[in-house]
């Protein structure tokens, strides 16, 4: 456990990934594409000294090592994101992280997916697989690509979070997720544009890539949008399914609009994409905003691991103060730290908190 005001904090870190993005599960171009933007967004965010093949595909040992063994977290929620458009066997599917469960027990729970190039068909059996895999949540990206999109306001979808909601998955993610935009602190330096390459397949091997039976997509490669959520569509969604504790990303909605939905007291706010800005005046006032409008008891903490390692971001915000220009307009204390590392995702997602083998030290956050 984690030490803040002087007290054992327990940790959830409520958003990582068990991922392969390596080339032998690429679906070329597209999988490539998204694999090589996904290895330019972690360089930038926490890249030091982590090879390659760590970030591409990650293992039990890697995981272990860069969530678990440094003490910082305690529990940790696992997000599936299938692209099975882009990924030969998918990119990070529900049953690899029930593996993953199995073989590291009590240390994870599990999340689901609807796939939004699913639609109504692929939700069907959705809430047997609830049970069955004792999932807590379920992810929902609108729209992730051209030819994804599910529309926040089907009434069938409305139906299948209820009875999943029913059944144990009562938390519902929409626009968190992995996604290959530039990190927030250089979003006025966009990355150059990429010329194409040519796919690393054979012209004697299309209209199929050797080996996968998966199609070799012509024309030309875009990146995967980042999932953006139609807000009037999500406000409806979430008045009309109150029991559903819906949880947004911190970057999914400008953040006027964000704001606004704090009206909703089942609305959640991850605060994954801004922690990259931890330090800097624009974190302080993204952070501020949201403390101001949601409340630290409705803001949870996530790494988005593998693409930041925990451990760093466990400890900067434990010991966070607003800077001197906006200090006096908000207060994050040792309650709200210990309520945002844990102690909100331990309450949504139904966790006991338990002793953890390791205790970190670190200096209280406004005691």
């Amino acid at each position: 456990m984690f030490t803040v005001g002087g007290r054992q904090t327990f940790v959830v870190d409520a958003q990582v990934h068990v991922w392969d993005a390596s080339p032998h599960n690429q679906a070329i171009p597209d999988g490539e594409l998204y694999a090589t933007d996904l290895l330019r967004r972690h360089r930038e965010l926490d890249g030091a000294g982590v090879p390659r093949h760590e970030v591409e595909r990650v293992s039990e040992h890697s995981l272990t090592r860069d969530v678990f063994e440094e003490g910082y977290v305690d529990r940790a929620v696992l997000q599936p994101v299938v692209l099975g458009d882009l990924f030969v066997l998918g990119f990070s599917p529900l049953e690899w992280h029930a593996e993953m469960a199995g073989w590291m027990p009590d240390r994870f729970v599990l999340s689901g997916e609807l796939d939004p190039d699913g639609g109504q068909p692929g939700a069907r059996g959705m809430t047997p697989r609830v049970r069955r895999f004792d999932l807590r949540g379920l992810t929902l990206c609108e729209r992730r690509r051209p030819t994804g999109w599910l529309r926040l306001g089907d009434p069938w979808l409305r139906k299948t979070l209820a009875r999943c909601g029913q059944a144990g998955a009562d938390v519902v993610h929409i626009g968190v997720g992995p996604s290959t935009r530039p990190a927030p602190w250089r979003r006025d330096h966009p990355p150059p544009v990429a010329t194409r390459r040519p796919p690393r397949v054979p012209r004697w091997a299309e209209p199929v890539k050797a080996g996968s039976a998966q199609p070799v997509r012509a024309g030309e490669a875009a990146r995967v949008a980042p999932p953006v959520p139609d807000a009037r569509q999500f406000r409806e969604l979430a008045e009309a399914l109150p029991e559903i504790r819906f949880v947004l990303g911190a970057g999914c909605l400008p953040g006027s609009q964000l704001l606004r939905l704090a009206a909703l007291p089942n609305v959640h706010v991850m605060l994954t994409e801004i922690l990259p800005w931890l330090g800097s005046l624009d974190f302080a006032h993204a952070f501020g905003g949201l403390l101001e409008a949601f409340g630290p008891e409705r803001l949870l903490f996530g790494s988005g691991y593998p693409m930041m390692r925990p451990g760093r971001l466990v400890r900067e915000l434990a010991a966070y103060r607003f800077p001197p220009e906006v200090g006096h307009r908000y207060r994050f204390d040792a309650a709200a730290v210990r309520a945002v590392l844990g102690g909100n995702a331990a309450r949504l997602y139904r966790i006991a908190p338990a002793a953890a083998p390791s205790v970190v030290a670190a200096a209280a956050a406004g005691a």
